[in-house]
């Protein structure tokens, strides 16, 4: 009886160094990648804000003893270093997803993860460049050096395909070195989609490839000696360097890119169901909430030409 009561009360004492947040995270990050399959784009959000957040304000708090006032803290310093809604509701989106998981998975009692409350957040409004600003962008770049050949060819993979920017680094180059036109691709929240490569894009992709002499299967590499894939944290400074270089005042990364290619299709007249499709959402509210009411006059005039019904009326200016 002794001998046991000793046992329960050392397994007792493992248990408790266990509830530690720093501790308890490497599990969280486990069970997100292996059993809930959490698209690499959740991963890598997920580990950003642990290490970034959670872990300098809540580490070393065991999750059970973590109360609302901790949240409210932490958000006080949020608010005060300015961080948008969207960077709030992205670490606070995390935090709920780590207490639902203390309580479902590993059976411990902790602060419910409904009584933390995400920031109000405006309608967003997406930037995109207009076509003569990536016309800018662009004829920029130079032909006949190999490192513009290679942001070339991303640019057109992204405007052409509107992929993320991680999709687009996943890719390996075997599917272009084989003609294909298509491919099935995992996004964001595990959702396969069909990925249409249209002709100018795969000129560029082929392009870049024929600059290649190596046989590293990624799509896109670096430049260095071995190359490697290229990386998610190297695109900031490109993107930057970029803009600086066409010229533009708008800001330049990936994902406007992307905004650029959803913003195209909507204005060119493509059902939002469609876009909503092509881009990779997993509801259509996202689509409409992004890019519904972005270009005022284009919405106007497809109102005007297409709204039709029964015989046209001749109308009094003066009437209201």
């Amino acid at each position: 009886m002794v001998k046991f009561s000793l046992l329960t009360r050392r397994s007792k004492l493992c248990h408790d160094a266990r509830m530690k947040v720093s501790t308890i995270s490497d599990s969280f990050l486990i069970y997100g990648r292996v059993e809930r399959q959490y698209a690499f784009e959740t991963q890598v959000k997920h580990r950003d804000v642990l290490s970034s957040w959670l872990l300098p304000f809540l580490g070393d708090k065991e999750i059970e003893d973590v109360t609302r006032f901790d949240v409210l803290r932490m958000r006080e310093v949020m608010v005060s270093r300015q961080l948008s809604a969207a960077r709030q509701s992205s670490v606070l989106a995390t935090l709920k997803v780590l207490l639902a998981f203390s309580r479902a998975v590993l059976k411990l009692q902790c602060l419910d993860p409904s009584e933390v409350r995400l920031p109000k957040r405006t309608l967003p409004n997406p930037v995109a460049h207009t076509s003569g600003e990536v016309e800018q962008i662009l004829e920029c770049l130079n032909p006949k050096r190999f490192a513009d050949v290679r942001l070339r060819a991303l640019c057109e993979l992204l405007l052409g395909t509107g992929m993320r920017i991680g999709e687009a680094l996943r890719l390996d180059r075997a599917p272009i070195d084989q003609r294909m036109t298509e491919i099935d691709i995992i996004g964001k929240g595990a959702k396969r989609r069909t990925i249409f490569f249209t002709d100018r894009c795969l000129f560029w992709l082929r392009e870049y490839l024929s600059a290649r002499a190596d046989n590293h299967p990624a799509l896109f590499i670096t430049t260095g000696s071995p190359p490697r894939r290229w990386a998610r944290e190297d695109m900031s400074k490109h993107f930057e360097r970029l803009r600086i270089r066409s010229g533009i005042t708008k800001k330049l990364t990936p994902h406007i890119l992307r905004h650029t290619y959803c913003t195209m299709l909507l204005n060119n007249g493509v059902d939002i169901s469609f876009i909503k499709e092509l881009a990779g959402h997993e509801d259509i509210q996202t689509t409409a909430r992004y890019y519904l009411g972005v270009d005022k006059p284009a919405l106007r005039r497809i109102v005007k030409e297409r709204v039709r019904y029964g015989a046209e009326p001749t109308f009094d200016n003066k009437q209201t």
